[in-house]
């Protein structure tokens, strides 16, 4: 089986994007999706989307991590996934279509991609996994959040593995997000991600989160620039937090064929 795809990246944060056609429901196992992803053997990508027509809206996304896993939502893919289908001139600069946590509007503005968040929600109070103080928040996907002064990639990436698999998060785990405030309107993020088990170049949702918290607790003001390794987000918000929007660059890389026989 020859699989046609395509390579985006947005803010460093990569992915493979496949139409549902080239890709049928009973191929799209833990064990190929996580090939595809593998950076060694496979095309490389921190996740995999499957898009597919929608009745109701524009298209709709499926999000694997790389390991293989579904996921509910991956705001970063999801912008790459707009200017995929933007390029190949099925929708025009404005679109609205289906996540797993839902439906999102999205904008094409020149180099980046504005798109409409879901309101984040609280699902704790405060927690301390592994003696990490900070707060459960459902941004679309499953993030803990924790103000941190070191954002160093060993020290995230071994807390963030510890409190990722922390008791209190099993058994579907969580994302976990350290962040340093610097002013009212700039913070920097890292994020250990689950399903990838790395430190991200970025991650929107995890900024989504953390953003939310900051402003409920009144230390950021709209709009708010995330900063991580692999770029900026800006995020524009009501006081209520009833309308957010994060906005991002999204890039395609390149295109090509996967071999699945051997798989």
């Amino acid at each position: 089986m020859i699989l046609p795809f395509s390579k985006s990246h947005a803010n460093g944060n990569d992915f493979i994007i496949i139409n549902s056609d080239d890709f049928p429901k009973e191929r799209r196992t833990k064990k190929i999706i996580s090939r595809l992803c593998c950076r060694h053997t496979g095309i490389g990508a921190d996740g995999l989307f499957v898009i597919s027509p929608s009745d109701k809206y524009d298209f709709m996304l499926d999000y694997y991590n790389s390991d293989g896993s579904w996921e509910t939502l991956c705001a970063n893919g999801s912008r790459c996934a707009v200017r995929f289908i933007y390029q190949r001139g099925s929708i025009g600069k404005k679109t609205i279509f289906l996540a797993g946590d839902g439906p999102h509007i999205a904008e094409i503005l020149n180099n980046n991609i504005s798109m409409q968040m879901n309101t984040p929600e609280y699902r704790s109070a405060l927690l301390s996994p592994e003696g990490y103080d900070g707060y459960f928040i459902n941004s679309g996907a499953r993030h803990f959040v924790s103000s941190s002064k070191n954002l160093d990639d060993n020290f995230v990436f071994s807390a963030g593995q510890k409190i990722r698999n922390s008791q209190i998060f099993k058994p579907h785990g969580i994302n976990v997000n350290f962040y340093r405030l610097i002013d009212k309107h700039t913070v920097d993020i890292k994020t250990y991600e689950k399903g990838v088990e790395s430190v991200m170049l970025s991650c929107a949702s995890g900024s989504s989160a953390v953003v939310f918290h900051l402003s409920k607790n009144k230390l950021v003001d709209s709009p708010v620039l995330v900063r991580s390794d692999g770029g900026n987000l800006t995020f524009n918000f009501d006081v209520e937090w009833n309308v957010v929007y994060s906005e991002g660059p999204a890039e395609m890389v390149f295109t090509g064929n996967f071999i699945l026989d051997f798989i």
